[in-house]
């Protein structure tokens, strides 16, 4: 597996997948404790890992068991539906990138300008990485009728507001900006990133399908870098 989902938590142990044994179906409940040797967390890496390179609706619980060499009885073990699995995989991943956000945040903490410029290449980044992260949130967790899903919604999205009108109060009291309302710029910000990722048959028009990833992703956080504090300056 690749390090992309692994910053906070070990590698996932791989298992050779196991057979059933004919004659009959294995009765639901505790699988035995040879399957219990991969854990919960190393699950949800390799769910994090295949979301890197799948989008959310082509995850079943099949395609994850075989990737990860274990049984699907012990997915289900630990985790009651695939509903219950990738809300544990976007929690981990928003994890993540929380932690990337608040090293911008601690590390800019006196230059608002600066630290909104941190903030949007972290987000860019991390959407780079990610690129199915945003979808997983919105069908997974914004459109989810379960009152934990929910709940997730409320909070992360209540914090990114949070922060980002903190970040539009401090450039307002300095004199630098526009009056604007931070959840604004925190919806742009978003959409920015999220459209770049899946706008690649765009960028292959515009820059030939040769083209190099690496360098246009560079270009673009430094365009986005700028833009999202030019497009607040005040007039």
């Amino acid at each position: 597996m690749g390090s992309r989902a692994t910053e906070h938590l070990g590698p996932a142990r791989k298992l050779k997948p196991r057979h059933r044994p004919t004659g009959g179906r294995r009765a639901r409940g505790r699988p035995s404790s040879s399957r219990l040797s991969v854990g919960a967390d190393a699950i949800v890496l390799e769910a994090c890992e295949l979301l890197g390179e799948i989008p959310p609706r082509e995850l079943s619980l099949l395609k994850l068991a075989r990737s990860a060499g274990v049984d699907r009885s012990l997915i289900r073990y630990y985790f009651k539906d695939r509903s219950s699995l990738l809300l544990a995989a976007a929690r981990h991943l928003f994890g993540l990138l929380r932690s990337r956000l608040a090293s911008a945040e601690s590390r800019f903490a006196d230059d608002a300008e600066t630290r909104i410029r941190a903030m949007a290449s972290a987000l860019l980044e991390f959407q780079i990485a990610h690129p199915y992260f945003h979808r997983l949130m919105i069908d997974e967790v914004v459109n989810s009728p379960k009152p934990d899903a929910q709940a997730f919604f409320r909070s992360f999205t209540a914090q990114g507001i949070k922060t980002f009108r903190d970040m539009a109060a401090a450039t307002m009291r300095v004199g630098s900006a526009r009056a604007y309302d931070g959840v604004f710029l925190y919806l742009a910000i978003i959409g920015m990133c999220e459209f770049f990722v899946t706008g690649g048959p765009i960028l292959k028009v515009a820059f030939g399908k040769g083209f190099d990833p690496a360098d246009v992703n560079r270009q673009y956080a430094e365009f986005l870098r700028q833009y999202v504090v030019d497009g607040i300056r005040r007039r």
